[in-house]
């Protein structure tokens, strides 16, 4: 496929949407640079995405079912939805403490879908690596000898310890089961080629600004349908992308939320320039809500805070309004396994802040708060 525009007209419509779009997460992207609440707020945009790429797939998932599972203070049985988007959550996360880049490698894309990492050893290596083995063991058993006493009687003990650590750092991840049925999952989708032919793509907008090839990218991933069982890897890739191009280098975009929030549709009856203005359009509105989000956020920072004027210097009154910054929802439970307090001091210091947090849920039991 052709990335390069059709014609000059094309290129004319094309170029304001992205100029726009390219802006607004420029100036968002270096607001979050030195802003206070910066990392409060990417710790809520990796609920939020996830909640919104499970979402983008027919499925609901509640924003404060997925904060409690997270941190293990579950209210009931969670759902075959609830897993799969607590995957998602930390497939983000993992993305985001990654360097830039590292979910586009073979072996970072591998590691994200939990198969093994096709050819990343070459049979060759495995003999040099062998050998390499055995060398460091014979350089490790000479210092050994010459530092320890002649009796030796745990070096055997010591020598296998150190082969076997070597060992599990090398084991690759187990492989996934697959559905055999044929019910679920198509047994003729090759996902490999598929990936490949993706990342071929992606190969060709190297000469593109970096906006417009995220855009190219995402619109080769949903035609190509890569992954069956993991579809919604796509936008997180794809916001790895905009990351190693030095668009945004202080967050991952969350853009699974930013379309849902924006109404972002594709639909292959459009031609291929609206599509890509779609997805211009859909960026803009998505950095302006996340802006309005940092400044919400920024403000009730500052109310909360006040709260903690006057305390004593041990109090975890602070570590508690940062909590509620960082997570979207706070319950009873969560707050007193996150800050390792009794659930009644717990209700007490809540209790302190509830002028600037809202109840969720107007019950006595299975409460929760959000930052107003």
């Amino acid at each position: 496929m052709n990335f390069d525009l059709p014609n000059s007209n094309a290129s004319v419509r094309l170029q304001m949407p992205f100029e726009n779009a390219s802006d607004a997460l420029a100036r968002f992207d270096e607001r979050l640079r030195s802003n206070p609440v910066a990392e409060a707020f990417i710790l809520r945009a990796h609920f939020h995405d996830a909640c919104a790429a499970l979402w983008r797939a027919g499925e609901f998932v509640q924003l404060e079912d997925l904060v409690l599972h997270d941190a293990g203070t579950d209210t009931h049985t969670p759902t075959h939805q609830l897993v799969r988007a607590h995957a998602v959550l930390l497939a983000r996360r993992r993305i985001a403490d990654r360097e830039p880049g590292w979910a586009l490698t073979i072996e970072g894309l591998a590691s994200l879908r939990g198969v093994s990492r096709p050819h990343s050893i070459p049979f060759e290596a495995t003999a040099s690596n062998s050998a390499a083995i055995e060398d460091e063991d014979a350089a490790e058993d000479e210092f050994e000898n010459g530092e320890r006493s002649s009796t030796g009687e745990f070096d055997e003990i010591d020598k296998l310890l150190a082969r076997t650590s070597r060992l599990t750092e090398c084991i690759e991840p187990a492989q996934r089961k697959r559905d055999d049925s044929g019910l679920v999952y198509d047994d003729d989708w090759d996902e490999e080629a598929r990936l490949t032919e993706w990342r071929a793509r992606l190969g060709e907008t190297a000469n593109l600004p970096p906006l417009m090839a995220a855009g190219v990218a995402l619109d080769a991933w949903e035609e190509i349908e890569p992954l069956q069982h993991s579809p919604w890897l796509g936008p997180l890739l794809v916001a790895t992308l905009l990351r190693r191009r030095g668009k945004t280098l202080h967050h991952l975009s969350a853009l699974h939320a930013g379309f849902r929030h924006t109404k972002y549709r594709t639909s292959r009856q459009s031609d291929y320039g609206s599509r890509l203005m779609a997805f211009a359009h859909a960026v803009e509105l998505m950095a302006k809500a996340d802006s309005k989000e940092l400044d919400r956020l920024t403000l009730a920072r500052e109310l909360l805070l006040r709260k903690c004027k006057d305390r004593r210097t041990n109090s975890r009154l602070p570590r508690l309004v940062d909590l509620c910054l960082a997570s979207p929802v706070v319950t009873v439970p969560f707050v007193a396994k996150e800050l390792r307090m009794s659930q009644q001091a717990a209700t007490t210091m809540i209790d302190e802040l509830s002028s600037n947090l809202r109840e969720l849920t107007g019950r006595r039991r299975y409460r929760a708060w959000a930052v107003i």
